[in-house]
């Protein structure tokens, strides 16, 4: 009896060491893994949309983008854009994984900023507090209650989204993004185009005998015969020749690939179209340095997506909120 007894303590105390173990190798595996390649969930609450590192995100948050987002696209397309598609994904799901792509960015750098130590100023927590007060004071009590919209959440998303920002600012404020205008440069033209040599000999004949180059252009492409340029939009050659027109000049017979064109300029600088591109070719120009910095951290961390409550929603039913947060976000945040 008592080697019965020692046997099964021994086996008692092999069992417990045992356990121990596993337990000591399961804790170093989560946190050495958790953020890379394999996450161990502890699980979501019900209203929590998804999670990176430790913050969290509520599922008003992107009820209140996909607000926005059906919003703009109905107003710019119509209801039945939803119907379209993108390759094999309707708009609907298009739009919705962007809207869950957006939330997901805003966190991960929000986290860095955390690590950086990048927070908002007093004037930024100022707009923050009345983008707050401005959004709340539009909903109705039945979204309200309907979304378990509360001004913490809403303080809570305004900030992620200016922290963001300004941590956007921190890593791009060093790099040149400066475009020249003649690189921004937005032109007007007409064009004749056709298949082959002899007809566009024809057409050249005619304008010489100054015909007018839109009418001519019309019998030989009715329905596109004019358009704006931006540099680096067209084949290479059709584009020197075009840039080197000034206004209402016209260019010789050009051959671009198996095409024959000539070319008229109408107008050698848009001025107004000239600065808007060029801002957005230094805001792209930015964008692209920060993402080669950021993308690099933020594919290391591992975003954890509540999929049962993510399903339920769909842009194209999207509530509409009575006010657009990126309306109001401008309104005191930019």
């Amino acid at each position: 009896n008592g080697d019965l007894l020692m046997r099964r303590r021994k086996r008692r105390i092999i069992l417990i060491t045992a356990i121990i173990l596993a337990a000591i190798f399961l804790l170093g595996y989560m946190k050495f893994f958790n953020g890379s390649f394999i996450y161990v969930s502890t699980g979501m609450r019900k209203n929590e949309f998804f999670k990176v590192g430790d913050l969290k995100s509520d599922i008003c948050e992107a009820d209140i983008l996909l607000s926005d987002a059906r919003r703009e696209y109905e107003k710019l397309f119509g209801a039945d854009i939803w119907n379209e598609k993108i390759g094999d994904v309707t708009f609907d799901d298009y739009v919705k994984e962007q809207v869950k792509a957006k939330l997901e960015r805003i966190y991960c750098m929000n986290l860095l900023a955390k690590e950086k130590g990048t927070v908002l100023s007093r004037t930024q927590k100022e707009g923050v507090a009345n983008a707050v007060d401005t959004f709340y004071a539009g909903l109705s009590s039945d979204e309200i209650s309907q979304y378990s919209i509360t001004k913490d959440k809403l303080t809570s998303m305004f900030t992620s989204f200016a922290v963001a920002e300004s941590l956007y600012s921190d890593i791009t404020s060093g790099q040149n993004t400066e475009v020249s205008y003649d690189d921004a440069r937005v032109i007007q033209i007409q064009y004749i185009c056709t298949d082959n040599e002899s007809d566009i000999k024809e057409a050249r004949k005619r304008i010489d005998n100054n015909e007018v180059f839109y009418v001519v252009a019309r019998d030989y492409n009715p329905s596109e015969y004019e358009r704006e340029c931006r540099k680096g939009e067209l084949d290479s050659a059709f584009e020197e020749a075009a840039y080197n027109l000034s206004t209402g000049e016209v260019s010789d017979i050009i051959k671009v690939q198996d095409k024959y064109y000539i070319i008229k300029c109408s107008s050698d600088n848009d001025k107004t179209k000239t600065e808007a591109n060029k801002v957005a070719m230094e805001n792209k120009k930015g964008l692209d340095y920060f993402n080669s910095v950021f993308e690099e951290y933020e594919q290391k961390h591992y975003v954890e997506v509540n999929e049962k409550i993510w399903n339920t929603r769909k842009t194209s039913t999207a509530k509409m909120f009575s006010v657009s947060f990126e309306d109001i976000y401008n309104q005191y945040l930019k």
